[in-house]
């Protein structure tokens, strides 16, 4: 599978993403300013706190595997949906991939959560349900393994981290956000995910 090399719609997303969380490093109140604070959201109704903790991260680990994961599966989901639609699944992605984890922490006033893990899991699960058949080259693997691998590797991930974390990172986002991206990917193209269904798994 090849990653785009031009400025397509997924890469200067990916950028707006990287610039926003470098710059939230080194603005601190910038940063604060950002990120998902379930308190904030029910007693200040700061709602644009659901889509703009999406754009910060906590650290270059977690910035990175999340824009390597984005790369490699963003392009393959625009190709299918197009522009618009693949816009439209990963921005609504970053809120509703929120949305669990702000009901629950609503009244714990130490909590805050930052990163767009919840909208690569929509993206990464869309890309496996519209290109079943697609595979990564990865520089650390001596062979291309399939999507679908990956994903799931992907989601293992964050759940062993859900369970001994305390960094901030929204892990249990990749889940809501897988179910979502699959959810909105079928009603954009339901055939193409029946097929997938059918003749892959």
């Amino acid at each position: 599978m090849q990653a785009p090399t031009e400025l397509t719609v997924p890469v200067l997303l990916i950028a707006s993403v990287v610039v926003v969380s470098v710059l939230g490093w080194i603005i601190k109140p910038l940063k604060t300013a950002l990120i998902l604070i379930p308190v904030y959201v029910r007693e200040r109704y700061h709602f644009h706190r659901l889509l703009t903790a999406g754009w910060v991260h906590a650290d270059t680990t977690h910035l990175l595997f999340n824009m390597f994961t984005l790369y490699f599966f963003a392009h393959q989901v625009e190709r299918a949906l197009g522009d618009v639609r693949f816009l439209v699944l990963y921005v609504s992605a970053v809120v509703v991939a929120f949305i669990p984890t702000t009901l629950r922490q609503m009244k714990n006033a130490r909590y805050g959560s930052l990163g767009a893990s919840g909208a690569v899991a929509a993206v990464t699960f869309s890309a496996i349900l519209l290109h079943p058949g697609l595979k990564l080259s990865l520089l650390f693997l001596p062979i291309p393994i399939p999507g679908y691998v990956y994903a799931l590797g992907y989601v293992a991930y964050s759940a062993y981290h859900s369970w001994r974390s305390r960094d901030g990172i929204n892990h249990d986002a990749h889940f809501s956000g897988a179910i979502y991206g699959s959810i909105l990917t079928y009603a954009f193209e339901p055939d193409r995910v029946v097929y997938t269904l059918q003749h892959f798994f």
